[in-house]
């Protein structure tokens, strides 16, 4: 599985659609969820790394 913390900034972003098209296991990171954010298939956790004593959002598979 590849982690991508910052998946709907502009590098993540583009990152994480070039890793669910090669067909990779992906898991985005983001502190903002939006059904638009990832492609499809794709796992997506709401967690803002600014505030670690924040619990990390649910697991979400688009």
């Amino acid at each position: 599985m590849i982690v991508v913390t910052g998946a709907t900034g502009n590098v993540g972003r583009s990152l994480v659609r070039a890793l669910a098209a090669a067909g990779k296991n992906v898991t985005a990171v983001s502190r903002r969820v939006s059904g638009g954010d990832v492609p499809e298939g794709v796992r997506h956790r709401q967690a803002d790394l600014t505030a670690p004593e924040k619990p990390p959002g649910r697991l979400r598979r688009r």
